[in-house]
């Protein structure tokens, strides 16, 4: 699963990176730029408590006091802890749907996507060596369940794929067609990918990630039309 340790300061539009920092300062009031600064104070202090802690360990109100708040200002921004574990993921999503839909975007869902989870893979490995994404990945991963938050956004993840995939194809969406099926494909196998990079110290996460996309690709790319015809 995609995930995010910190939020992305980018997104993408028609094969450009724009500045999403740039856009904030330029459009959002004074009040709204604190109040996303104070969310994004508290997912960071939240992630880093529950990789040193443990998730089941770690109290909302350390996670308030780490990031410098009193708890009810968490609470006013996060009802509980499972959403604020996933507010990463929820952030990431929103700026994976803003790129995706982007009418202006000219790249195909398979250059897209490879894109997105190569960048992504590098950008995460990068920092202390990718060991604080394997510490997050396995703490994720050994929770009794997986929060449903998780599985929706996941499921969010392979619906836009899958219509993206659709116009593409100049394919139906809708059941389980041959675009849900390719989504199916790149979305799940990616998320296997992340499992094996969290047991194998060797595993070139930012490699493996594109060979997945490549691979689907090799098989499916022939159903893409002309750009003038999709």
């Amino acid at each position: 699963m995609l995930i995010a340790l910190n939020v992305v300061d980018y997104r993408y539009s028609s094969g450009r990176q724009v500045d999403c920092k740039a856009m904030v300062s330029t459009q959002i009031p004074l009040r709204k730029k604190r109040k996303a600064a104070t969310r994004d104070s508290l997912i960071s202090s939240a992630r880093l408590l529950f990789a040193q802690r443990g998730y089941k360990e770690t109290t909302l109100e350390e996670v308030a006091e780490h990031a410098g708040l009193h708890v009810q200002t968490l609470y006013r921004h996060f009802a509980n802890k499972q959403e604020l574990a996933t507010a990463g993921d929820q952030d990431l999503l929103d700026q994976f749907e803003y790129a995706i839909t982007d009418p202006q975007r000219s790249s195909n869902t398979f250059d897209f996507w490879r894109e997105w989870v190569g960048d992504m893979a590098v950008r995460l490995t990068r920092v202390e060596g990718g060991q604080n994404l394997r510490v997050f990945l396995r703490q994720r991963w050994s929770r009794h369940r997986v929060s449903p938050l998780l599985i929706r956004i996941a499921q969010q993840y392979e619906d836009l794929l899958t219509e993206s995939l659709a116009r593409d194809f100049g394919l139906p969406s809708i059941g389980v067609a041959t675009p849900r099926l390719v989504a199916i494909m790149l979305w799940g196998v990616h998320s296997h990918v992340q499992r094996l990079y969290v047991d194998d110290e060797e595993f070139d996460l930012a490699k493996e990630v594109v060979v997945v996309v490549d691979s689907v690709e090799s098989l499916f790319g022939h159903l893409m039309k002309p750009a003038s015809s999709v």
